[in-house]
């Protein structure tokens, strides 16, 4: 559809172009009324008392913390390999050859790129899923057979 390209292409600049107009005026720019992005460890430099979750707080459980922070970003990125191929896929119509076409293999690393930075934004989320997955690694990977017991 014609008029909704022509929306997109020209409303994104024009909204940016009139957010920073209004805030060199002194208002505030562009405002979405009740969103807010998610804020998933606290930014901990405003005041607020939310928890941040940081390497310290993984570093705090030794070695099982490092493992399951390991895990984390394995799963991540086992995950990111199929979607970036997926995306590939919808948008070209034809699954990607990373081995002998060079053009496909960079396409789906940019795809992973791309994602990658999105996913910046959920780092502490990542950082409390380690957390939350350390205790089950110290009991059933590192001390398996019940090592630490003794």
């Amino acid at each position: 559809n014609g008029a909704a390209a022509i929306a997109i292409v020209s409303g994104i600049p024009a909204l940016t172009a009139y957010n920073f107009y209004t805030r060199g005026q002194g208002g505030q720019g562009f405002q979405i009324p009740s969103f807010e992005l998610p804020s998933f460890g606290g930014s901990g430099g405003d005041g607020d008392d939310k928890p941040q979750f940081s390497m310290d707080d993984v570093k705090k459980f030794g070695v099982a913390g490092t493992v399951a922070y390991v895990l984390t970003e394995l799963a991540f990125w086992a995950v990111a390999f199929p979607v970036a191929s997926t995306a590939l896929y919808q948008s070209t119509g034809h699954w990607p050859d990373v081995v002998n076409d060079v053009t496909d293999r960079a396409t789906v690393l940019g795809f992973i790129f791309a994602g990658a930075n999105v996913a910046r934004l959920a780092v502490p989320l990542r950082f409390g899923a380690a957390l939350a997955l350390a205790p089950w690694v110290d009991e059933n990977i590192i001390n398996r057979g019940g090592a630490a017991d003794e």
